[in-house]
């Protein structure tokens, strides 16, 4: 599964933030820590603060911090913040759906993989992601 470079760095970006998330984290020191593009980063912190998932302090001593408690915050959330991610529309081949006849050989294979991942965006929030990383 490929998730889109702005879906990664929505994903590094929050894990980040998480780790401290009553701190105020600016766009340069996310930038420079996480080595995203200055402008693509913001462009993102607009899309994760209207998403409800970012709060965005402005003025001098403003910043970035999370929204909501983390265990609200689930990978799929965030995943769908920056794309469409929706399983049942998902063939190993690329094809936008698998036909009802004639499916693709991988079909019942990547079912179960996409049907595990699925399980693991929607049960995975990132107090979890910071537990593991304590």
């Amino acid at each position: 599964m490929n998730f889109s470079k702005t879906t990664e760095y929505a994903l590094r970006i929050l894990s980040y933030i998480s780790l401290d998330e009553y701190k105020l984290y600016s766009a340069t020191e996310l930038s420079e820590k996480l080595d995203i593009p200055y402008r693509y980063l913001r462009k993102l912190m607009n899309i994760l603060s209207k998403q409800g998932l970012l709060n965005s302090i402005q003025g001098k001593q403003g910043g970035y911090k999370i929204a909501k408690n983390l265990s609200d915050i689930t990978l799929f959330e965030i995943v769908n913040a920056t794309e469409d991610y929706s399983k049942e529309n998902q063939c190993f081949f690329g094809f936008q759906e698998c036909p009802l006849q004639n499916r693709c050989s991988m079909h019942n294979k990547w079912g179960e993989v996409r049907d595990q991942t699925f399980s693991i965006l929607k049960n995975t929030s990132l107090l979890d992601i910071k537990n593991d990383n304590s």
